[in-house]
């Protein structure tokens, strides 16, 4: 019954869009549905009630009653959806869950917030519990519905890798409900993204934060060079600095060795690995990818090309395992040449004989160079270069188009050079030897890396 009268089930208006003319003409969610352009429709069910919506695409009128907000609060405990599986409208929507915030709460007690992004957008940042009653609420209201499975809770403190399981599965899950277009537009959902009444909040739990309120932190992941990975709480306006800095910190390593290392980004085992600029903010650029549906990793490597820097930082026994493990990553990716030093290098290839394995690698050629996929070159117009750097010096090697090496490449000594740059794809250095003076021009994805290149071993 409502207000004393008993009535049918009443279909009702669960959302409605600020500066629509619904929300214009004065419809607030919860108004119940007696009439849809002169046709009663108590006791009707939900999909007939759409239909003859949509029956004239000119004009809609409609006999609404509204309720108190406490009635309305009752009978929303009482309804359930009237839809049949067959009348679940699935459309996409591009929702995810690109990172996870820490927030310190009782004391020491530290807990996960899932950031929620629509279109790339934040929208809201709930603990579990939200997530857990939402599925319950949901559940409670379309009993026909069968939802996708839900992670269930765990009794003790989760790890970091059960905290990535979690993630990963709540992100598929609200995925999944989100494409039903009755689920997604349902008040509850509505309500937890943040999206209902022009965003207020008003049946967010009383543990989330505001749901207009983008975190001001995120937890990160990244890889080290022996392929195991960390996550980092970072600021989420932080830059490259601050992340290299904050792994450092959890790595026990000194900061004064901050600098001799850096983060790399990269798409796939297929792609090079990139050093992020100093302009770069992770937190921003692991969200813009992530929302693309681009598989992006970070990487905290050294960023050195000097074999006596490496000496300086192999004093300190963390950043040691660190120089040992990329030089074994480096040795099994074919980075360097190994010729005459197999035998030497597999037997110190161990960590109880790391020093001796890196004086060996430091020996070997190719070692702490940069190479570059093949590019166009201002100087050949039928076929493309490959661009190596070194302490020593910089090469380049003609190659086709398709990028096989051909026999010609040239050395250029650091000393020679005066000039370098980038601009957007294109990258220059300008050679002066004698009198004459060459300004060599690529055009490459990678000039802002090869620029950075540069600029290392300039200040070196």
């Amino acid at each position: 019954s409502i207000n004393g009268h008993l009535y049918p089930p009443l279909q009702h208006i669960s959302n409605v869009i600020s500066g629509g003319p619904a929300d214009v003409a004065g419809v607030v969610v919860g108004d119940r549905i007696l009439e849809v352009n002169g046709v009663s429709v108590a006791g009707e069910s939900h999909s007939r009630v759409i239909e003859l919506i949509k029956c004239n695409p000119d004009r809609l009128e409609m006999c609404l009653m509204s309720v108190p907000p406490k009635e309305n609060e009752r009978l929303d405990g009482e309804a359930v959806s009237y839809c049949s599986e067959e009348e679940f409208e699935v459309k996409p929507m591009d929702i995810t869950i690109p990172n996870i915030s820490q927030r310190e709460e009782g004391g020491a007690k530290t807990v996960a917030y899932y950031n929620v992004y629509l279109d790339g957008k934040f929208l809201c940042s709930h603990r579990y519990n939200a997530f857990y009653n939402l599925q319950a609420d949901l559940k409670a209201k379309f009993l026909q519905f069968e939802f996708p499975r839900f992670p269930g809770k765990w009794p003790f403190q989760l790890s970091q890798v059960h905290l990535e399981k979690r993630h990963k599965e709540l992100e598929q899950w609200l995925i999944q409900v989100c494409s039903i277009s009755q689920l997604f537009n349902h008040f509850y959902m509505q309500d937890f993204l943040g999206l209902a009444n022009g965003g207020s909040n008003v049946k967010a739990d009383s543990v989330s934060i505001d749901s207009k309120q983008e975190p001001d932190n995120a937890d990160i992941k990244v890889f080290l060079p022996d392929k195991t990975s960390i996550c980092v709480n970072i600021r989420t306006e932080s830059y490259v600095k601050e992340f290299v800095e904050a792994v450092c910190e959890k790595l026990g390593i000194p900061l004064e060795y901050a600098d001799k290392f850096t983060i790399y980004k990269s798409y796939g085992s297929n792609e090079m690995e990139v050093a992020l600029t100093l302009a770069d903010k992770p937190v921003d650029l692991y969200v813009q990818n992530y929302n693309e549906a681009k598989v992006l990793a970070f990487h905290f490597k050294k960023f050195v090309f000097s074999t006596e820097l490496e000496d300086e930082l192999a004093e300190h026994p963390v950043c040691l395992n660190l120089l040992y493990q990329q030089a074994v990553d480096d040795l099994k990716c074919c980075r360097f040449e190994t010729t005459g030093k197999e035998i030497e290098l597999k037997r110190t290839q161990h960590v109880s004989t790391q020093r001796e394995f890196l004086k060996i690698v430091h020996t070997c050629q190719g070692y702490n160079s940069v190479t570059f996929p093949h590019c166009a070159c201002d100087s050949r117009k039928d076929g493309h270069i490959i661009l190596s750097i070194s302490q020593s010096k910089i090469s380049v090697q003609a190659c086709s188009t398709e990028g096989e090496r051909q026999d010609q490449i040239k050395h250029f000594l650091w000393e020679h050079v005066n000039d370098f740059g980038c601009n957007g794809n294109l990258f220059h250095f300008t050679v002066t030897k004698n009198t004459s003076e060459r300004k060599i021009t690529l055009t490459s994805p990678y000039s802002e890396f090869m620029n950075q290149c540069f600029e290392k071993i300039s200040d070196r």
